[in-house]
């Protein structure tokens, strides 16, 4: 099935074919087409399958072109980067449907900046369930024209304790608004509110596929995008690779990495989607051959292919979703033979590895680039293995005539090698990649202070590592300039630079603590207080 099967717009198949979207993944062949018919689904599914696309692209495909931009879409999600991930790939899918817009609204950044968002219009809200209360309650975000509702990953948010936000929510929609609840598990909360709120709905299940091959070695670099092609080159010499796959997320990208790896000297060549298949039945056909040893492809144009376990498979960019992943690294270690998995991820995406790992029960070690020593001492094998093997073939009058023009102009044989070494090493990909630092934090004066009480303390088990996880969830700088935290049994105070005290108000007021909801009070700076009834824990902010 291919998604112009599922009847949607014109300018929905335009992006998703420009973001590499060319064959619907499982959890999006089941929920789509009972999305489009108008049913409520219930649908058992893991992070990374293509759930976003799975209820996305019905909710932007049902929009309708009003007078006045209304909210007609919403979903609730439990976590800021998760409500951030989804509002971001929406907005990818709308990329071509004119004037519609997407508004995102979370705890730990100011409302007031997310209200003057919202008075612009949206037509689809993204949120999580405390601060989307608050808009409710504040009449910033109305429902009463929501045509459909999807609870994405609603096992976490009961884990979470938003049941009773999440309850509150639905009683502001129409009855007649189209719901879906996204889970990974049903535990029987999740069934419980689905009887109360779903009318018929349709159930949909989709396993998790694990990466169960012990033989294949996952592991993964923290490069930049313009080191790469570098790195690749590097790779496939250091590993003696004889065949490997390069898996990019575009057509285009492919493209890029077939230019830059053949310019470097290596032979390789590019599958996907847009190649008429007389080409690709060449491309393949070649590579089986051997004549080439690199293949470089996107997900859906691998599918399929019929090939020999791969030394190394190489993933480029990080797989849209984790399901391509399995697909891709199980190209090598096939037949019982040793298999090597290598991901590329940019400094701010290591945080992906982590899903990869969870979703498919394995480890993905983070390797370090390879120093100039690592590369060197690579040359060097690779200069003696050359010697060796010419040594065994019959040299040519030819040489030792070239070898006597040099020895008459003064020339050694000992310069002679030493500048033929220069220039092949110059020459080569083998030139250290600079591994990226992170930026040395000045110390910064950040201004006046202020106090927030809050209404847990000792009896809930609180420490300050409790408040400054939360913090840090929603900014690293907020944290980093918490002063003292004084926790005793029934409350606990934080003394804060007043201009984070909004953010971090914020982001302590979305979260609870033993099923208990934190609530925030701004006061004056107060003096440090000596804590008689549980002590007095004392924190200096970090520079």
């Amino acid at each position: 099935m291919t998604f112009n099967e599922f009847l949607l717009q014109e300018s929905i198949l335009r992006a998703l074919s420009e973001k590499g979207y060319e064959t619907p993944t499982e959890i999006q062949n089941l929920a789509i087409p009972i999305f489009m018919e108008g049913s409520d689904v219930l649908a058992q599914s893991q992070t990374g399958t293509g759930k976003t696309a799975a209820f996305g692209l019905p909710m932007i495909n049902r929009l309708e072109k009003l007078d006045k931009r209304v909210t007609q879409g919403l979903v609730l999600c439990p976590t800021r980067e998760l409500c951030m991930q989804v509002a971001e790939e929406l907005r990818t899918f709308m990329k071509f449907v004119q004037h519609a817009r997407v508004a995102s609204v979370y705890g730990g950044e100011p409302i007031d900046r997310q209200i003057r968002d919202l008075r612009r219009g949206c037509d689809i809200v993204v949120a999580t369930p405390g601060r989307l209360l608050d808009h409710l309650r504040r009449k910033t975000i109305r429902l009463n024209n929501c045509s459909m509702l999807v609870l994405d990953e609603a096992d976490e948010m009961l884990n979470m304790g938003f049941l009773e936000d999440i309850e509150t929510v639905l009683e502001y929609l129409p009855e007649e608004t189209q719901k879906g609840f996204f889970s990974a598990t049903m535990p029987k909360a999740i069934l419980e509110l689905s009887n109360t709120f779903l009318k018929d709905p349709k159930m949909v299940r989709v396993s998790p596929k694990n990466v169960t091959s012990e033989n294949i070695k996952q592991i993964a670099y923290s490069v930049t995008e313009d080191n790469k092609v570098n790195l690749i080159a590097q790779l496939f010499s250091f590993n003696s690779a004889k065949s490997a796959m390069v898996f990019c997320n575009t057509k285009r990208r492919v493209d890029e990495v077939v230019d830059a790896l053949n310019a470097q000297g290596i032979l390789c060549l590019g599958l996907h989607g847009d190649m008429k298949q007389e080409m690709r039945t060449q491309v393949m056909g070649r590579f089986k051959k051997g004549n080439v040893q690199i293949l470089v492809a996107t997900d859906v144009a691998a599918r399929g292919i019929d090939v020999q376990s791969m030394d190394m498979v190489i993933n480029y960019d990080v797989p849209q979703e984790t399901e391509y992943y399995v697909h891709r690294i199980g190209r090598t270690g096939r037949n019982g033979r040793d298999g090597l998995a290598i991901t590329f991820v940019t400094p701010r995406q290591r945080y992906q590895l982590r899903n990869l790992e969870r979703l498919t029960k394995s480890t993905i070690e983070v390797q370090p680039l390879p120093t100039e020593e690592d590369l060197k001492n690579y040359f060097i094998e690779s200069v003696i293995q050359d010697v060796q093997a010419w040594k065994e073939k019959e040299v040519s009058s030819d040489y030792e005539a070239i070898l006597n023009a040099l020895e008459n102009e003064g020339l050694s044989l000992s310069d002679f090698m030493g500048a033929m070494l220069a220039a092949q090493y110059e020459k080569s990909s083998l030139k250290p990649i600079k591994q990226e630092q992170p930026k040395e934090r000045k110390r910064r004066n950040d201004g006046p202070m202020v106090t927030l009480a809050l209404n847990v303390g000792g009896k809930e088990h609180v420490s300050p590592a409790t408040f400054l996880k939360i913090i840090a969830k929603v900014s690293e700088d907020a944290s980093r300039a918490v002063g003292d935290i004084t926790i005793k049994p029934k409350e606990s105070f934080m003394d804060v630079p007043e201009k984070f005290s909004d953010v971090i108000a914020d982001a302590l007021h979305q979260e609870r603590v033993k099923g208990r909801k934190i609530t925030v009070e701004k006061r004056a700076l107060m003096k440090r207080r000596q804590n008689r009834d549980g002590g007095n824990r004392r924190r200096k902010p970090r520079n």
